[in-house]
């Protein structure tokens, strides 16, 4: 286990760890020097047990250090360093309280009864440490008990109902969430910037989970008004359990079921409450990812349709079935941006990664099949990134065989992955539709390009 400690005071560092050697052969002691260097250990080497912080460092505000890190590390015990006055003075009642086991040690630190004073406070933020997060959330696993769930779907929640695991080696795995109990976003975000993308459930929880949560997102979008805030994050939700649902076992009744209630509930939203200004004012930038391009092609395929007047709701749901459908196989939400296998961008991913972009388009159409309901759906999504100057991939048709509903969603889930985390504005689109122009504004495309135009200069009247 790691204790990081923040102080300016060098001699301090070597009495610590000193005392930490020859008491806790287990405890590996990070210092760090002042707020930066605090800021980057506890984002690159944590976790951290606990935190040791010297109120009497110079430069910087203690308390703002203090939360600064429970901020990125999460709630954990800090042990304030310092003059029992300096502490009083500097350390906030606000931060002090945070957890039940912060304490402090006054200095001097040499001194001959500093070492009963500091094993009791030590050994107090190791219990916490111990109950809450590390020695016991430390399991050896059979892996093949375990599914994995992507870091970026917890962004959705503030409290999960089910214990959480991080791979730290093929078969230990450690509890980083712990069922029913708050965690910080900024905590997810630490995993993510070292590159962390999937975390652990254990399959009967995933199960449960999966089954528990589609009912909550069905409820609500039956329940939910076209004009309410949440409206998106509710669908993004439960597009995300739809995917997850579907990986992991394929498609259920449950799914049939959720995915008509997602359908239905976009297509309320579009026709009864939105029109494309204002969904593109009203779209959350926070999530972006496969389910929210989802979400957003789905939208953006509707409007275009209505352009058309394809007035039929098999259509319009097939359109958004496809939304739904066309990156569920992708591994990295960072993909829903390329459309090209050319792209220079393809370099910043792993081989496998690359081969998994080559083949989704396929891998989604296997899906879209077992959707039997839908007709053709299959041919529509295994062509999502096709181009009527056969520059597309995976099978290059020619532009005869590339149907005006191809067209509609090839153009639109195109837009929707340049535009999607982004504050969408009219430098935005003109740039977005200017680089769409040789490839997208030709041959079978061309009509459904300049509808596309028409939606987007609405946007500009606005």
């Amino acid at each position: 286990m790691k204790v990081l400690l923040v102080s300016d005071n060098k001699q301090d560092w070597e009495i610590i760890r000193k005392l930490l050697k020859a008491n806790y052969k287990d405890l590996q002691l990070v210092c760090a020097i002042n707020k930066t260097d605090a800021i980057t250990a506890v984002t690159n080497d944590g976790p951290f047990g606990f935190l040791m912080l010297d109120c009497n460092i110079k430069d910087y505000d203690p308390n703002e250090i203090g939360f600064a890190l429970i901020e990125i590390a999460g709630e954990r015990p800090i042990i304030f360093l310092g003059q029992e006055s300096m502490i009083t003075d500097r350390i906030s009642q606000e931060l002090y309280s945070l957890n039940e086991y912060n304490d402090q040690i006054h200095h001097p630190l040499e001194r001959e009864d500093l070492l009963t004073e500091f094993k009791g406070k030590v050994n107090q933020a190791l219990n916490w440490a111990k109950e809450e997060e590390f020695e016991q959330s430390l399991e050896e696993v059979n892996p093949e008990d375990f599914l994995p769930m992507k870091l970026r779907a917890f962004y959705l929640y503030r409290i999960f109902p089910f214990d959480i695991y991080l791979a730290i080696t093929t078969k230990n795995y450690i509890r980083i969430i712990s069922a029913d109990k708050p965690y910080t976003h900024s905590t997810l975000a630490t995993y993510a910037r070292k590159n962390i993308k999937f975390l652990y459930i254990r399959k009967d929880d995933q199960l449960r989970y999966l089954e528990d949560e589609s009912m909550k997102c069905i409820k609500s979008l039956k329940t939910m008004e076209v004009s309410h805030q949440d409206i998106f994050l509710m669908q993004i939700r439960a597009v995300t359990i739809l995917h997850q649902y579907i990986l992991a076992l394929g498609v259920s009744p449950s799914v049939l079921t959720l995915m008509n209630a997602v359908i239905e509930s976009i297509l309320k939203v579009a026709k009864y409450g939105i029109d494309f200004s204002t969904f593109i004012q009203r779209y959350p930038t926070t999530y972006p990812g496969i389910p929210s391009k989802s979400i957003m092609t789905g939208y953006i395929s509707y409007f275009i349709a209505r352009k058309l007047e394809w007035d039929s709701t098999l259509t319009q749901s097939k359109l958004v079935i496809c939304a739904i459908l066309q990156d569920i196989s992708l591994p990295d939400d960072n993909l829903t941006k390329i459309n090209q296998v050319n792209s220079p961008k393809l370099k910043n991913f792993k081989e496998e990664e690359m081969n998994a972009f080559f083949n989704h388009p396929t891998q989604a159409a296997s899906y879209a099949k077992q959707f039997s309901s839908y007709s053709d759906i299959d041919y529509i999504v295994e062509s999502h990134h096709e181009l009527p100057n056969r520059k597309g991939f995976p099978n290059r048709p020619s532009s005869s065989k590339l149907t005006q509903i191809c067209a509609v969603f090839n153009i639109s889930q195109y837009i929707a992955g340049e535009i999607d985390g982004l504050s969408a504005d009219n430098q935005l689109f003109h740039k977005t539709i200017k680089a769409m122009a040789k490839d997208y504004g030709i041959g079978s495309f061309k009509e459904i390009y300049k509808h596309l135009k028409s939606i987007l200069r609405m946007k500009s009247k606005n």
